[in-house]
């Protein structure tokens, strides 16, 4: 270690202990590359195979699924060890597929527990087996569930022998930076001037903020985002595609793996939302630079921990985004929305009642995320579920964005990272120039093939100068550009070229070799034809 100090593995940690658990909950909070999944697997795993027991590992994103399976088939411990996905597993308990005993359930990164409950409505399930599980040891692991396993141990649900931790090694990390949302882009514009190289990851807290730094960056950064998102702009923009049934045909190819210790990005610049948290570790001394805007703290820690160090030297430089008190009472408002009715349904059925089943506030029972479901017949009780993951979740967030609040998003942070990382850190002082995000936007769309799909999104970008406009055509664009941007900004669209031929895209294959979606469909160039003197 760059410190000098001598490397404790959870190996090491755990010594001879595992042998003696029975029937019982153990926590591993350790953090990244300390052999957490060495001891699952080569230790417990070897072990369990010789006294004929066996293991199911649970993993929270396939990817890490196929990693730990990889190495559970490269032990040939695949008779004792099963590895799943929380997901799949979830699904044979809904379709009532019966369940062999396992003598040991390892629940590796647990934290999906809460974490993924926010827009999953069934980490419940998996939950609720996991915690009956009372002849089997059960082995919650996790670098980040700090909040999850403080429950555990507050309710006595894990012994005080049975909590073992290891601080995250962060001697790779340079420096920590504190920065503002309006200030990144001139901190990556200075990176890439100043660094001939180096890479950057920005971990975005939503698909608009990656919508919103393509028109910045363009063609000059790759990015990475779910298959569930609902924004087709975002999924065309990241690579996911779809034939005609909705049916995904490809996939995004940005991190590609190119050896064991070379699994990268090719561009200098990834912007991903936090789909990449885990089950992707990044291997290349490239990377030097990883800034994180998610304002969940398990998740955030998640996303600082993807780069993996391959040497002492391998180093780098952390980032994260400051939320001020404005944005997180707006977290918290969002939040007691659908807090507020679950804490009364548990205090006082008969008031929440009155309230939400008769009462002229049951359309916001409809729209509750902590629920299962909704009122059937008038009068009877528990026709409604409450979601314990869920509540869980969002009452932890609750507690999370008020202290925030009170202690500043900078004192919150400082309190529950590691004074490792926190005493190495400062914030940024950026001299901001204003940018036209419009006509950024417009930058980034020039030269490309615009079709009658693409005609929405431009109108909506009109939409975010205050132009409200009437229609979608090539005439009310350039006419909204000329009034506006007369000036400013010379490009404007063509649907013709300068012998006044149409424009139809005629390529029967994209350049990836894919049938081309497109073919024969008359499309939109956004040009500057001035030098031309063509205004037409």
């Amino acid at each position: 270690m760059a410190n000098g100090k001598q490397k404790i593995w959870v190996s090491d940690l755990i010594g001879e202990d595992y042998k003696r658990w029975h029937n019982e909950f153990v926590i591993l909070d350790c953090g990244t590359a300390c052999g957490k999944t060495y001891f699952c697997i080569r230790r417990l795993g070897k072990y369990a195979a010789t006294k004929k027991r066996r293991i199911l590992y649970l993993c929270n994103r396939s990817k890490l699924r196929n990693q730990t399976y990889r190495q559970v088939k490269d032990e040939k411990l695949q008779a004792t060890i099963y590895v799943t996905t929380y997901q799949a597993f979830q699904k044979k308990i809904q379709q009532g597929d019966k369940i062999p005993h396992y003598d040991y359930i390892i629940a590796d990164e647990c934290h999906y527990f809460t974490t993924d409950a926010g827009f999953n409505d069934y980490t419940d399930v998996a939950y609720n087996y996991v915690m009956k599980q009372k002849e089997s040891v059960v082995v919650f692991v996790s670098a980040t569930a700090k909040s999850f396993f403080k429950y555990l141990r507050d309710t006595n649900k894990v012994k005080k022998k049975n909590s073992y931790r290891l601080d995250k090694d962060y001697s790779y990390v340079s420096k920590l930076f504190y920065y503002q949302s309006e200030e990144l882009p001139g901190i990556i514009d200075d990176i890439l001037n100043n660094e001939t190289d180096s890479k950057i990851i920005v971990f975005c807290n939503s698909g608009d903020r990656i919508l919103e730094m393509s028109k910045i960056y363009g063609d000059k950064a790759d990015y990475y985002c779910s298959r569930n998102t609902k924004k087709k702009r975002l999924r065309d923009l990241c690579g996911w595609k779809e034939d005609s049934n909705g049916k995904i045909i490809e996939e995004p190819a940005c991190i590609k793996t190119y050896a064991d210790d070379l699994i990268t990005f090719d561009k200098r610049i990834l912007f991903t939302t936090s789909v990449l948290d885990n089950g992707v570790d990044l291997k290349d001394r490239k990377i030097k630079h990883i800034f994180t805007e998610i304002v969940d703290v398990d998740t955030m820690i998640q996303s600082l921990g993807r780069k993996r160090s391959l040497a002492k030297d391998d180093t780098c430089y952390f980032y994260i985004r400051l939320y001020q008190k404005k944005g997180l009472q707006g977290f918290i408002n969002r939040i007691n929305y659908h807090l507020e009715p679950v804490e009364l349904y548990k205090s006082d059925y008969e008031d929440f009642y009155k309230k939400y089943g008769d009462g002229k506030q049951r359309e916001k029972l409809n729209k509750n995320k902590i629920f299962y479901n909704l009122f059937k017949k008038k009068n009877i009780y528990g026709q409604i579920k409450v979601n314990e993951c869920k509540f869980r979740k969002y009452s932890q967030d609750y507690d999370m964005f008020t202290s925030m609040k009170e202690l500043g998003h900078k004192g919150y942070l400082e309190d529950i990272l590691e004074e490792s990382l926190t005493s190495n850190a400062e914030e940024m002082v950026c001299n901001v120039e204003e940018m036209d995000k419009f006509i950024l936007f417009l930058k980034s769309i020039e030269g490309k093939r615009l079709y009658v799909e693409d005609q929405q999104y431009i109108k909506e970008e009109f939409e975010t100068i205050g132009l409200k406009l009437r229609y979608k055509g090539i005439n009310t664009f350039n006419g909204a550009l000329e009034d506006n941007y007369k000036n400013l900004y010379k490009s404007r669209f063509y649907s013709a070229d300068i012998n006044d031929k149409s424009y139809v895209d005629k390529r029967r294959v994209l350049d990836n070799g894919l049938p081309n979606p497109n073919r024969d469909k008359r499309y939109w160039i956004l040009e500057d034809r001035s030098a031309i003197g063509d205004s037409s």
